[in-house]
């Protein structure tokens, strides 16, 4: 075949199902596999004597196409958000420059449809301001004289004195191994202040602790069934490893990020120095590893282990890279916040028993929470403030970071790409990046996708047999993309 014939080939192929999101043309039906499988014989015989045949097989595939209905197409919710947006921004300007880097992010942008599944579900964009409908299968938002009104503080009612044992419970890990009160080498080594201190620190504090909670809850809600009220000790361990886990995490962050404070107060870092803190975030990883060991569970040790890996691969990935590509913005986030959410999730299900698929509702349960969790976190840094937050405000642009807003917003604003590549360093960079979201739709269009992201894990919610702890399950998934801190 010759190349000319090739690329005819190749560009008529890819023009016919351009509309198509990518997933589909690897399907077993219309896609570009069945239609090179549909081909005639000659297609594989590269003789000159052929082309003329190939030619005219191509003109009336081209042809037949134009008279066909399309195939209905199945938008993934990113993939809509990002065309409502490209579509209305490139009536705005019809610049060669603008309309290039426009396509080469929304491009970007759709490509991170790899974290949501295929569904066509029912969701109601506002073509005006991207609004996407919060779904409310309990009636919480319009509470009618007959739904039980809830709020905030339901979510944390139902599981607060297990919270509070479980914090008890882990500086007496801390303090119980430092003492050589542990079973294995009881004697052999005597407390350390600083460690007890520094371990210690921020379970002290008022924290979220919002990956227990989901723990205790999601194991409340699926042990209904069972008629079991409370969670089982292997699932309250877990949720002290997990706790134990992204504390040492907020220690290593903080002094990557080189933070001042942490929850209203000044950080680990600050308090004591950058080398202790490391010491002591690898004290906690190691401690949180000795009771994952206590399990006694391969298939959960596994999940909280790749976890471990998937922390510290996000880390590097937002350290190395200064790409402005959505789809490797969603890896990381996924790798950093919701990889340890649903891998707990899923443990979660298996200590309490419950089959392989039920598992893995909930892994996708915590995998959609906690992307739309970190991306309200995201959304917060532009909007809310330093004693809000308890935490230094616009902190991500400072340190170089582009997360959703500012990457919706370079759409419209592609300006912002250059700054994004060299991670807003040049003076002024940071005043101006700032300023072009707020001018953007770039805070809109991130708190739809994490609506998006929250919708999903509702869905999975209500498979769950209707409880107490199922319901309150659902306030907190509205409460994480209605959260102002």
């Amino acid at each position: 075949m010759s190349s000319s014939l090739s690329l005819f080939r190749y560009t008529t192929t890819i023009n016919k199902y351009a509309h198509l999101p990518k997933t589909l043309l690897s399907g077993s039906s219309g896609g570009i596999s069945s239609i090179n499988q549909q081909a005639p014989s000659f297609y594989n015989n590269n003789s000159s004597s052929n082309n003329n045949n190939k030619k005219d097989y191509l003109y009336r595939q081209q042809q037949s196409q134009q008279q066909q209905p399309q195939p209905q197409q199945y938008i993934t919710p990113l993939n809509s958000a990002t065309q409502r947006l490209f579509h209305t921004t490139s009536s705005l300007n019809q610049s060669t420059k603008l309309m290039s880097a426009m396509a080469s992010l929304a491009d970007k942008i759709k490509k991170g449809s790899f974290m949501l599944d295929e569904h066509n579900v029912d969701r109601s964009f506002n073509s005006h301001n991207y609004e996407v409908k919060l779904l409310d299968p309990l009636g919480l938002l319009n509470p009618s004289p007959d739904t039980k009104t809830r709020n905030s503080a339901d979510i944390f009612k139902m599981v607060d004195s297990d919270l509070q044992k479980l914090t008890n419970n882990i500086v007496e890990h801390i303090k119980n191994h430092l003492s050589g009160n542990s079973s294995i080498g009881s004697g052999l080594q005597k407390p350390h202040p600083i460690l007890v201190s520094i371990s210690s620190y921020y379970f002290q504090l008022k924290g979220k602790r919002i990956r227990p909670t989901i723990i205790l809850l999601l194991s409340r809600c699926l042990l209904q069934q069972k008629n079991i009220t409370e969670p089982i000790a292997s699932q309250i361990k877990l949720a002290e490893i997990v706790e134990m886990i992204h504390t040492a995490t907020l220690v290593h962050d903080d002094v990557i990020d080189e933070a001042t404070t942490r929850r209203d107060v000044p950080s680990v870092n600050k308090s004591f120095s950058n080398k202790l803190s490391i010491l002591c975030g690898d004290y906690l990883l190691a401690r949180a590893s000795v009771l994952l060991s206590q399990l006694r569970n391969p298939d959960v040790s596994e999940l909280i282990s790749t976890s471990l890996a998937d922390l510290v691969e996000g880390e590097f990935m937002q350290v190395k890279s200064n790409e402005s590509s959505f789809e490797q913005y969603l890896r990381k986030t996924y790798l950093k916040t919701a990889s340890l959410i649903s891998n707990s999730c899923k443990a979660t299900a298996l200590l309490g028993g419950e089959d392989a698929h039920t598992a893995n509702l909930a892994f996708e349960f915590g995998k959609n929470l906690g992307l739309a969790f970190q991306l309200i976190d995201d959304l917060l840094d532009y909007t809310s403030t330093t004693e809000v937050l308890g935490k230094q405000a616009f902190a991500d642009l400072a340190q170089g970071l582009a997360t959703a807003p500012v990457l919706y917003a370079s759409i419209e604003h592609p300006q912002l790409l250059d700054m994004i590549s060299r991670k807003f360093s040049a003076d002024g960079d940071v005043e101006e990046a700032r300023s072009l979201v707020f001018k953007s739709r770039g805070i809109e269009m991130t708190r739809a996708l994490a609506t998006e992201y929250i919708n999903k894990a509702i869905e999975i919610l209500i498979q769950f047999p209707k409880s107490e702890a199922r319901d309150v399950l659902i306030l907190l998934c509205h409460t994480i993309v209605t959260r102002k801190f």
